[in-house]
């Protein structure tokens, strides 16, 4: 809750960077999603990084995937899909995608997730969001690895 981009923001986040590489406290950070994801487009590079980290060690966890989905987030977070964004970021944003794809929900859940406005689900995952057309502008982004990492996500 400090100002966004202090010295302690990054220092709780480097914290739950910690406390959440195991599954044995994740479930402490379900309602932290959202505030999360916001945060991921308003800070500057170093949260941004550390804030994926959080959501990276988040999303590998499929116990965790249903808070994920269902948090709102910023449509603004598509945005990030650019190749001006830092390589440390795209990378860890491309991972965290890649943990979201690899989730696949019933046909029930996908139907009560596309009713929620502005859920992660609908803003990276459904077939109505841009997040397809970014990842192929992504395809011809300068950094191997990155196309890489689209590539795979893609496929």
């Amino acid at each position: 809750m400090s100002a966004v981009n202090s010295d302690l923001q990054l220092g709780a986040l480097r914290l739950l960077t910690n406390l959440s590489v195991t599954d044995k406290h994740q479930h402490l950070l379900k309602e932290s999603v959202t505030l999360l994801l916001s945060l991921l487009v308003v800070s500057n590079e170093a949260l941004q990084v550390q804030t994926l980290k959080v959501l990276v060690n988040l999303s590998s966890n499929p116990d965790m995937m249903d808070e994920i989905v269902q948090a709102q987030a910023p449509a603004s977070v598509l945005l990030l899909f650019d190749e001006r964004t830092s390589p440390a970021v795209l990378l860890r944003l491309l991972t965290f995608v890649g943990n979201l794809k690899a989730w696949r929900p019933s046909a029930q859940v996908a139907d009560e997730l596309r009713r929620k406005q502005d859920c992660l689900f609908r803003v990276m995952l459904d077939e109505s969001s841009q997040m397809h057309g970014k990842l192929v502008q992504m395809l011809s982004h300068p950094d191997r690895e990155i196309q890489v990492q689209v590539a795979r996500i893609l496929t």
